[in-house]
């Protein structure tokens, strides 16, 4: 059968992709922008941002049609998918730097395997395998600096990024029969204004004085417009004119975005050994990426 993948969808859709992962990333720094120049409160730029997110990924797919046990599952969705995510990626940011936080929370793509393994019931092959010791490898060497016993980051940075992790293993597990009913710019869009507004309520950001300088304004359009409208545009172009494996890991380029910009941009300095570590986990994601046809 004749493949409906043209050359001319190909070149496209691949520049799109990559056009979003550029976006994701060029929004990590402007958060890292708003948490370390400018010193503002995480908490109320995570709810200012998942709010704003909401309501413009809304705005893109302007359908409203959840049944009650979805809508249970959105909301689920929502507080332990997207708020909590976020939050601790947020997090990890704040301790330690975009760069740092993105490849952490990539990690997830290897607990999403172990999970498909053991939902599966089947044994990883020897290059899955090599694919998760190298992950693990790459944890060990941003942590500790290649240095046994001695933590190269902050405590917490490790530790919300682990969590981070995890938590978008279920961001990326949760949702997937509601994705496939309703679409990811709907189920996401909604999921973000819950997880936006049941935040607001714990932190109230309201209380907050946040200046309306040109840089906060410019620190925002970065995190939102450019990191939520154009990153998911571009990305959900992308992937429609490609194949699912060939979308997603082209999508593994975000924590590659996000290490070069930050360091271009904001002028993060990585060691010899971070950049081993990150080269060690982006090659994991990648090849577990290219392998996972086998249990999908």
């Amino acid at each position: 059968m004749k493949s409906h993948f043209t050359p001319h969808k190909d070149i496209t859709g691949t520049l799109s992709i990559l056009l979003a992962t550029l976006c994701w990333g060029f929004s990590g720094c402007s958060g890292q922008y708003l948490l370390h120049d400018l010193a503002l409160p995480t908490p109320v730029v995570l709810c200012i941002r998942q709010i704003s997110a909401g309501i413009i990924l809304i705005a893109l797919d302007l359908l409203f049609r959840t049944s009650k046990k979805d809508l249970l599952i959105l909301i689920f969705f929502a507080i332990f998918g997207i708020c909590l995510t976020q939050y601790t990626f947020f997090m990890a940011i704040y301790y330690s730097d975009s760069g740092t936080a993105t490849v952490l929370q990539y990690l997830s793509t290897i607990l999403i395997f172990l999970v498909t393994c053991v939902r599966t019931k089947t044994l990883p092959t020897k290059t899955e395998s090599a694919a998760v010791l190298a992950a693990v490898a790459g944890t060990f060497l941003i942590s500790t600096g290649g240095r046994p016993g001695n933590l190269a980051i902050s405590g917490y940075a490790l530790l919300f990024g682990v969590i981070c992790a995890i938590s978008y293993s279920t961001y990326t597990l949760i949702p997937g029969r509601i994705v496939r009913t309703y679409g990811a710019k709907y189920v996401v869009g909604r999921g973000m204004l819950i997880s936006g507004i049941l935040l607001s309520l714990f932190v109230r950001p309201w209380t907050y004085e946040i200046p309306l300088s040109s840089e906060v304004i410019l620190g925002f359009c970065g995190l939102i417009l450019v990191g939520t409208a154009a990153g998911s545009t571009f990305y959900h172009f992308g992937a429609s004119l490609l194949s699912p494996v060939k979308a997603g890991t082209l999508a593994n380029f975000d924590p590659v975005s996000s290490v070069l910009l930050t360091a271009l941009l904001l002028g993060t300095t990585f060691t010899a050994t971070d950049l081993a570590g990150f080269f060690c986990i982006i090659g994991a994601v990648f090849l577990l990426q290219l392998c996972r046809g086998r249990l999908t």
